[in-house]
């Protein structure tokens, strides 16, 4: 579980990260991100991923990825994570990939 101070639950700071920051796009994800003194992350599943069991399996997975990567200190800035499950809901394996390879390419130089 993501601390308290890593989570963004502000929606004044999902609009801002949403409409300021840099964008990646994979096959299930939309990833958000902006420079910010503190790592926080928000998680956005909509009703399109499945019943309210799949949504919630979505993020607690999403949320032990990302604390993973923070306490690994590959990743920097205010990130948001949006699902777009279009007919498929990823796997653990796939999740993890596509939030790797959309988050630690900011990292690198």
């Amino acid at each position: 579980m993501l601390s308290r101070h890593n989570r963004i639950v502000e929606p004044g700071d999902f609009r801002q990260v949403v409409r300021r920051g840099d964008k990646r796009v994979t096959a299930h994800l939309i990833v958000y991100r902006c420079p910010a003194d503190q790592v926080r992350v928000g998680v956005i599943v909509t009703a399109k991923c499945g019943n309210a069991v799949v949504r919630n399996t979505l993020r607690r997975r999403t949320r032990a990825i990302t604390r993973k990567l923070i306490d690994e200190g590959l990743l920097t800035g205010d990130v948001i994570i949006r699902f777009r499950c279009e007919g498929s809901v990823p796997s653990f394996i796939e999740l993890k990939s596509e939030i790797n390879n959309a988050t630690v390419a900011w990292v690198r130089p």
